[in-house]
């Protein structure tokens, strides 16, 4: 998978340019190299996860149109004079502590124990990445233009491609900066705990009646549950005519139990295995129906998002990548994505919040071939309940992706 604020970073920090750096630094090359293997995308990792929640997102954004940047500075200048060269690093290494208010020298330190480059070095290869792709940032926001949730939609839509990219030997350490939380180390055995019952002095013959009673208790509690659960095999029985697909179905979209799928054949060849009665499979057999009319609103069931986030949980990615396969099979099909929420909380909240899960579902389908002209998104907020708000049932309902079909 590629990404953009990679392949930009690495556009810039080139070989030549890497190898002039590390001479102006007084640092090695190859030390420089590898400092900067490991800084760039664990410095884009960082302003994306930043990005996934909604007080990040907007910090980020006021930062990109708030700060003045040298978007046009080539790396020669970044590299050559010293002066300019040192301002961009201080405003880089400034623009990551106010995203990062409580971790503002970490991440050098870091790169200075995984690469070998001295602290002064490691602080100024930091604060250059960091400049370098808010300036990026800065440019696609200003020039496209990108609103708060299209630029939420972009980061997020590179998060695995960017975290993939860093060098495990440096990720570990990261979680702060990444989003990964770091293991937990196992803990091991102490011994001395053990040594005190292998050692206490105790009356002989006093313990074989302990472990007497102890399997005695496990018979008589062995012999309730044999027979408790012949009582309930005589007692109850299954009607499996009763079981039905949709019964299943509900089961499928909490998450509860298997997956009932079923097989969809697609124009072109293309086949789908998608969980029966589902977003996909309803889509699907309504675009086979050559009657079918628009618009038509379709409820994208099984899409989760990340609490708090437009982040598209692992589990939901493989649905949006089977709508990639339908609309690609119809491409004169055009959507548009809406986003709903409850009417519990913050309007200031929910609302932006739904606006940047519709784009972060936009986002992906580009990503994955479509064009962006067949896919529009709006936020609805809470103006369209399909359930009562009173309860939490009713509210889970409401906070949703709906899909409406616009052209055929």
């Amino acid at each position: 998978m590629t990404s953009t604020l990679l392949d930009h970073l690495r556009s810039v920090f080139t070989p030549s340019a890497v190898s002039e750096l590390a001479r102006t630094l007084g640092e090695a090359t190859v030390l420089t190299q590898k400092a900067l293997d490991g800084l760039i995308p664990a410095v884009t990792a960082g302003v994306i996860n930043r990005a996934s929640n909604q007080e990040g997102a907007t910090r980020l954004y006021q930062l990109l149109n708030d700060t003045p940047f040298a978007t046009d500075s080539t790396m020669s200048q970044l590299v050559e004079t010293d002066d300019h060269r040192q301002k961009a690093a201080e405003s880089g290494n400034a623009l990551l502590k106010q995203l990062y208010t409580d971790q503002p020298n970490r991440l050098a330190e870091s790169t200075v124990q995984y690469s070998g480059v001295g602290p002064g070095s490691a602080s100024t290869l930091t604060g250059l990445v960091m400049s370098v792709l808010m300036g990026f940032l800065r440019q696609q926001v200003t020039t496209r233009p990108l609103t708060k949730a299209q630029l939420t939609a972009l980061l997020l839509g590179e998060t695995d491609s960017v975290r993939g990219a860093i060098p495990a030997a440096l990720a570990g350490g990261l979680g702060w900066l990444i989003g990964i939380p770091r293991p937990i180390p196992a803990t091991p055995l102490r011994t001395e705990s053990i040594l005190p019952i292998q050692t206490e002095n105790r009356p002989a013959g006093t313990a074989w009646w302990r472990w007497l009673l102890l399997a005695l208790a496990l018979l008589a509690l062995l012999f309730f549950l044999l027979r408790g659960c012949k009582d309930e095999k005589t007692t109850q029985t299954v009607d499996s005519s009763a079981v039905t697909a949709t019964d299943t179905l509900a089961s499928d979209l909490d998450g509860n139990g298997p997956d009932v799928r079923v097989g969809v054949d697609l124009p072109g060849g293309r086949k789908l295995s998608v969980v029966e009665h589902s977003f996909n499979d309803s889509l699907a057999r309504y675009l086979a129906n050559k009657n079918s009319q628009t618009p038509k609103v379709f409820t994208f069931d099984n899409l989760t998002f990340e609490t708090d986030s437009a982040r598209i949980t692992a589990q939901a990615r493989p649905h949006v990548a089977d709508l990639i396969q339908i609309m690609q099979a119809y491409p004169s099909l055009a959507i548009r994505i809406e986003g709903n929420t409850d009417s519990t909380g913050d309007d200031a909240i929910n609302d932006p919040l739904s606006a940047e899960r519709a784009e972060m579902v936009k986002q992906v389908l580009i990503q994955g071939g479509i064009a962006a002209s067949r896919v529009t998104t709006r936020e609805l907020g809470d103006t369209k309940p399909v359930a009562s708000n009173q309860t939490e049932a009713g509210r889970q309902k409401n906070r949703r992706i709906d899909v409406v079909i616009t052209k055929l």
